[in-house]
């Protein structure tokens, strides 16, 4: 027969060991999900399969720029576009009223504000340098692109079912650009040929400078 203590003991232990479990697999404070909002927007850069849905919220260039300036970035941008082009959103997460990398900025001619869809998407992040790697000589290399040293691959897989359904392939023309302390990733949907890819990825150019 156990006695009142042992048995005391031995569920204080029990208690002991699954709250060490929940404190060890428990999710950190500063990792907890900020519940953002969402419009017709976010919903629209949803995916089925592939990548998830990028998590955050169609932002003002505006305030992109007076935050990043804040920080010590210079944004660069294209200042050329082809085939009717034009910047319909920039997206960002947002914690606390402050925006957070990565930034993504969509051109469409169409009007298409989705990340999955736009004929060009242009991925920012904070950067010490290019990470790609020459994986396929015939469709990856190291290059010069107006004034920067650029990763330029012809088959950048997309995995964005929708990105798929709009433009029936996978993949995708990429320039990966190192300006200063920013990396760009620019990702161009087959509408657009090479030599426009490239000449857009050439023209980039301070923000402040193409609104003068």
């Amino acid at each position: 027969m156990t006695r009142p203590g042992s048995a005391f003991i031995a569920l204080l232990l029990v208690v002991i060991l699954v709250a060490g479990v929940s404190i060890m697999f428990g999710q950190p404070r500063d990792l907890i999900p900020v519940d953002l909002a969402s419009d017709s927007a976010s919903q629209a850069n949803s995916s089925r399969r592939g990548p998830p849905p990028f998590p955050g919220v169609i932002v003002p260039l505006d305030l992109v720029l007076t935050q990043l300036e804040k920080r010590g970035f210079t944004l660069y941008l294209p200042a050329k576009m082809v085939s009717g082009l034009q910047l319909t959103a920039v997206w960002a997460k947002v914690f606390d009223g402050e925006i957070s990398f990565p930034l993504v900025v969509v051109y469409s001619n169409q009007g298409d504000t989705a990340i999955a869809t736009a004929e060009l998407a242009v991925e920012i992040t904070p950067s010490s340098g290019i990470s790609w790697s020459v994986t396929n000589s015939s469709t990856d290399r190291f290059g010069k692109v107006g004034e920067w040293t650029a990763f330029i691959t012809s088959r950048a897989p997309v995995g964005y079912e929708e990105y798929y359904l709009k433009y029936h392939t996978e993949y995708a023309f990429c320039v990966d650009l190192q300006i200063g302390a920013l990396n760009y990733l620019l990702r161009f949907s087959p509408v657009l040929t090479t030599e426009e890819a490239t000449e857009i990825s050439a023209s980039m150019k301070p923000v402040a400078a193409l609104n003068p």
